[in-house]
């Protein structure tokens, strides 16, 4: 394959999401990491190829692609295996369907949760991140419930809505496992505990191939 550029923020979900891909369909890439505390997603060189400062940015032998999504539609187009986004008319749809309802249900709630808690602010926002949880735990009973009847989320193979829902769970993961969380009783942490099937599943996704060198690298 042709040169390969990744723009991306360091535990980013959306991007996180991207370099899961990336190695599962096994592109090589260079990864251009940018500088969230710098803005430098809003430089003017970046603004260049991605005028609304945004990661990730996937530029392929001079093809950009912005937007998570889109990315991996594009991932799907020029390497077709393994399928991301189903084989059957049915599946396609249950890989949508379930990214979907991520995109509509779950992510900006469990950001409700975790982002006082990344920064450092879970005492003052102690009743939003009550409420947030309230609202993530129905859609992680609903995940729970899903992963009864197949190993990924979408049946008996890996696809995409795996790999968008996943950063998100351990977004909420790596927030709800921070001390001053403890004293809230999330219910998320061990997810052994409290939500085995999705603990099982998140072991799944660690076993993948190349799984180390999409980990965000300042969480290693």
């Amino acid at each position: 394959m042709t040169q390969c550029d990744l723009y991306f923020i360091s535990g980013s979900p959306p991007c996180w999401t991207v370099m899961l891909a990336l190695e599962v369909k096994g592109v090589n890439y260079t990864p251009r990491r940018l500088d969230n505390a710098k803005r430098e997603q809003k430089a003017p060189e970046f603004l260049k190829i991605n005028p609304r400062g945004q990661v990730p940015v996937l530029v392929h032998d001079g093809t950009t692609v912005c937007e998570t999504l889109a990315i991996l539609a594009y991932l799907d187009a020029i390497v077709p295996e393994p399928p991301l986004f189903g084989v059957s008319p049915a599946a396609t749809a249950l890989v949508w369907q379930i990214i979907s309802e991520c995109e509509g249900s779950l992510r900006e709630r469990v950001s409700d949760v975790s982002r006082p808690l990344f920064r450092g602010k879970g005492e003052e926002f102690a009743d939003r991140i009550s409420a947030g949880m309230a609202r993530v735990r129905d859609e992680l009973a609903l995940l729970e419930t899903r992963l009864e009847s197949g190993p990924w989320l979408a049946g008996d193979t890996l696809s995409a809505a795996d790999l968008v829902v996943f950063p998100v769970v351990m977004q909420l993961c790596r927030a709800a496992a921070r001390p001053e969380a403890e004293p809230m009783k999330l219910g998320v942490v061990p997810l052994s505990r409290h939500w085995p099937n999705l603990d099982a599943w998140r072991k799944r996704v660690e076993a993948l191939d190349g799984y180390d060198k999409a980990y965000p690298p300042h969480w290693k």
